[in-house]
């Protein structure tokens, strides 16, 4: 269809009739409704334009543009734009407009668009100006009769912005000055409003200069911007200190001085601001503020802080039904914003109790390290305080809550607020302790004197579990009953986090550990310290030992009438002697049940091995039932391990079945394994190759030596010779040996250690009893003997008979010296047959060392405590 027919027209070249058409048959195509007719509607005008332009005579636009130039309403368009006085006047404009209402109107009508064509050219321009003219000329009613109206409507948003200030204050500027400053001014308010900060920053960072006009308005907005830019300005300052001290109360001049303060560095007027802010208003950019002074300079306080600053709702009460799911409203927790910010402070690695604090708020069950630094006395009283009161919050019970409340603040400005902040969440969880169905419901079971009391089933309930779990996490004492029933109910082993000790809790009420009741006021604080440092040792003692300081056990007093009081002075007395923490194991006393828990609980064979002392068959058979798997890895030396401790006639029938039972299952794929077990079952193992046990990564000489000390011990029931005892010793302290050989070699000088303790048990006999040939003789009291025979030597001629004597004391004194060397009968005959030959053979003895243990013909004579600290502690020192 041709466009003409399209438009309704005849062929023509004027370009108003065209637009008159295409602008009556719109209605009828509108885009939405006739999206197929507007387009064909489009391209028929458009099509009809090009062509009216195409055949108009060329000139007739020279024509028009010369009529233009001699219109007198253009000449004054383009004197308004001229004139300095005049160009950014509003009233010189409003006079214009004054004379274009005076013309014809088709002659407006052909100025029209001349004059939008010579704005949009001119040059920065005030909007109120152009914006006066676009209004009176209805720019905007009639884009479609341009042929691209996309240009023209955007300068006529851009017109419909305000002028960075109040262009009439520049009319008596040069021009330079007032394109300058009027281009400046609105490019920094596009950069505030349109790039991001840094940009708007750098802008203003570029040295200029420029006029700059008296505009309130403008000043007013620069230190807006400059403010909440973070950009710093003393005369803005001084200005906004005025207008606070007019108008003290008012948050946004109150934020709009904290930033101008933090950014000239008077950070303690920031500092009040920011708080006023944070404590009247709430302010959230106070909260970040706050977060980041405190990580620059009190790293260590940055947790606290978090904690101080989250906010949680509490309900006025909850509804009794206790299936209902709103019983989960306010019970202790943090806000996701509080979870960001810590892992934010976990990226910056703050170390210290700072790190631990946040670690334990993010996994919430390793409470240890926290609990480890809190007991310990610290240098600075102060921090530790803010995180006993951040730690009372998470697990203290109402009257623990109550003291957190009467804390008074401090005069350090953070520590005040948060204090606040911790004093606000108490009152909360106070309210939650004292007026939750579902805590109550707890209380009054744990208050029943009847063992058979039962929970309700509704606390089962999958939105009461956490109600449960923070009520389970306070620090309380529970009845006996209480506790098995708490901890089967909710399953505790499972419960994520976990209850500190509350399993450990049980164990102990079942051997008649019942916990004394908590004290009031102040003295609550130490009643915790009490409690949490005995329910850590009781929980991991191994890790709770290595990481506290030895202390740390002084620092904690228990009344005598307390039951953990007997443990604690002995925990004290070991962790303040030489061997430290290690030597506990060995002298805790089974027969205390405190102890013997604690014992039960201290032994892995990684803590039996590190232990200053040996610990018993039975106490290794314990290790290797608590950990069945730890030696998998080590077949062959936890074969012999299992062999030793099934010789070992310290166990009974039935627990040396069940070593059998493991030495049974034990199994490796070569030729030579099953020979070797089953002569270390009936006690006479073979020495296996040196290539056989490196192919099992076992050295040869330690596992050789341990077989041969089997072998003294179970088939010649004495102890190993003192050599191959120092040899076991060093071994079994050696870190790069198979564990599974230490483990066996640790067994055997258990086994050993028990028998010289025997053998100790023998009273010494002094050097004259020449009769007792069972016993030993130093090489002192041989030196006396030989004495005596040359003494009786003297007397020979004169008493013949006095050489049976002679001969009696020589014999009996050789034999006591080669028992004190670990020698018999035996190597006496020998002695004597050889002496024949060379006389001065028995003056040999007088060299050679006895032995400096003690074996079974007694201890060593003229020496004390020969197992001080028992055998191992020994055989260091020996080896030493």
């Amino acid at each position: 269809m041709s466009c003409w027919i399209r438009l309704g027209l005849e062929p023509t070249q004027d370009l108003d009739t065209i637009r008159q058409a295409y602008r009556g048959l719109l209605p009828a195509h509108h885009p939405e409704t006739d999206p197929q007719g507007f387009q064909a509607l489009r391209q028929a005008y458009e099509e009809a334009l090009r062509l009216a332009r195409e055949e108009a005579p060329s000139a007739e636009p020279e024509a028009q543009a010369e009529a233009d130039s001699q219109s007198p309403a253009l000449r004054g368009f383009y004197r308004l734009l001229e004139e300095p006085t005049l160009r950014f006047d509003p009233l010189a404009w409003q006079a214009y407009i004054a004379e274009l209402d005076e013309l014809p109107l088709d002659e407006l009508d052909a100025l029209n668009w001349r004059l939008l064509h010579e704005l949009r050219s001119c040059g920065p321009i005030s909007h109120v100006c152009a914006g006066l003219l676009a209004t009176r000329l209805g720019w905007a009613e009639q884009l479609l009769r341009l042929e691209n109206p996309q240009e023209a409507e955007a300068f006529l948003q851009r017109i419909e912005e305000p002028d960075p200030f109040d262009t009439r204050l520049m009319n008596d500027w040069p021009p330079s000055a007032q394109l300058e400053s009027l281009w400046y001014f609105r490019s920094l308010e596009y950069c505030f409003r349109q790039r991001p900060l840094f940009e708007y920053e750098q802008f203003l960072d570029q040295h200029t200069c420029l006029a700059f006009p008296d505009d309130d308005a403008l000043i007013q907005r620069l230190l807006v911007q400059f403010s909440q830019a973070g950009i710093g300005s003393h005369s803005l300052y001084a200005r906004l200190l005025e207008q606070v001290e007019r108008a003290p109360d008012d948050p946004d001049l109150l934020f709009l001085l904290a930033r101008q303060a933090d950014a000239l560095g008077a950070e303690q007027q920031a500092l009040d601001c920011w708080l006023r802010l944070w404590r009247e208003h709430r302010h959230p950019q106070a909260e970040r503020w706050l977060i980041n002074l405190c990580a620059r300079h009190q790293p260590q306080r940055l947790p606290l802080l978090i904690q101080a600053l989250d906010l949680q709702t509490s309900p006025s009460a909850w509804p009794d039904n206790l299936l209902d799911p709103a019983q989960a409203w306010g019970s202790p927790a943090q806000s996701p914003q509080t979870l960001t910010r810590w892992l934010e402070a976990a990226r910056q690695e703050p170390g210290g109790i700072a790190a631990t604090f946040i670690d334990w708020r993010l996994d919430g069950d390793d409470e240890l390290p926290l609990l480890a630094w809190l007991l310990q006395d610290q240098p600075e009283r102060d921090l530790q305080r803010l995180y006993w009161l951040a730690w009372a919050l998470q697990r203290g019970e109402a009257e623990l809550l109550r003291l957190v409340l009467a804390e008074q603040p401090g005069e350090d400005a953070l520590d005040a607020l948060i204090v606040e902040g911790f004093q606000r969440q108490a009152a909360q969880q106070l309210h939650w302790l004292e007026q939750s169905p579902v805590v109550q419901s707890l209380v009054q079971f744990c208050a029943a004197d009847d063992p058979a009391a039962e929970l309700p089933e509704a606390l089962a309930e999958e939105h009461n579990r956490p109600v449960c779990r923070e009520w389970l996490r306070r620090m309380r004492v529970y009845p006996t009953h209480a506790l098995h029933e708490l901890n089967c109910h909710f399953d505790i082993r499972r419960m994520f986090t976990r209850p500190f000790a509350l399993l450990v809790q049980e164990a102990l009420a079942e051997h008649g550990a019942q916990r004394p009741a908590p004290t009031e006021g102040d003295a609550l604080w130490a009643w915790h310290r009490q409690q949490l440092f005995m329910l850590a040792l009781f929980d991991q003692p191994a890790r709770w030992l290595a990481m506290i300081d030895p202390q740390l056990a002084g620092q904690i007093d228990y009344p005598a009438e307390h039951p953990y009081a007997p443990l604690h002075g002995l925990l004290r007395q070991v962790l303040q002697g030489a061997d430290g923490s290690s030597g506990l194991l060995g002298s805790l006393d089974n027969g205390d049940p405190l102890q013997a828990v604690l014992a039960s609980r201290l032994l892995t064979l990684r803590t039996a091995i590190d232990s200053s002392r040996l610990p018993t068959a039975a106490q290794l058979l314990a290790c290797l039932d608590s950990e069945p798997a730890v030696l998998d890895d080590y077949p062959l030396g936890k074969l012999l391990f299992c062999a030793v401790l099934y010789h070992d006639r310290s166990l009974d029938e039935a627990q040396r079945t069940r070593l059998r039972d493991r030495i049974e299952a034990l199994y490796i794929d070569d030729y030579w394994y099953e020979p070797l077990r089953r002569g270390l079952v009936e006690g006479k193992a073979k020495h296996p190759s040196a290539q056989l046990l490196q192919k099992q990564g076992i050295a040869s000489r330690p596992f050789n030596d341990a077989l041969d000390a089997l072998d003294s011990l179970l088939n010649h029931c004495a102890p190993p010779k003192t050599r191959v005892l120092r040899a076991l010793q060093k071994a079994k302290d050696d870190v790069e040996l198979d564990p599974g050989l230490r483990c066996a070699i640790m067994a055997l000088l258990s086994w050993t250690e028990r028998m010289l303790g025997n053998d100790l048990k023998q009273a010494p006999a002094p050097f004259w009893a020449v009769w007792k040939l069972k016993t030993r003789l130093n090489r002192t009291g041989f030196a006396l003997h030989l004495a005596a025979v040359a003494a009786c030597g003297s007397l020979l001629l004169a008493v013949p008979g006095i050489i049976v004597v002679m001969g009696l004391l020589l014999v009996s004194g050789s034999l006591r010296r080669l028992r004190d060397m670990g020698q018999g009968v035996p190597t006496l005959l020998m002695v004597l047959v050889v002496s024949r030959v060379i006389p001065v053979l028995p003056l040999l003895l007088l060299g050679l060392p006895g032995d400096k243990l003690p074996n079974r013909y007694g201890p060593a004579p003229g020496k004390g405590d020969q197992l001080e600290g028992g055998l191992q502690a020994t055989l260091r020192r020996m080896n030493s």
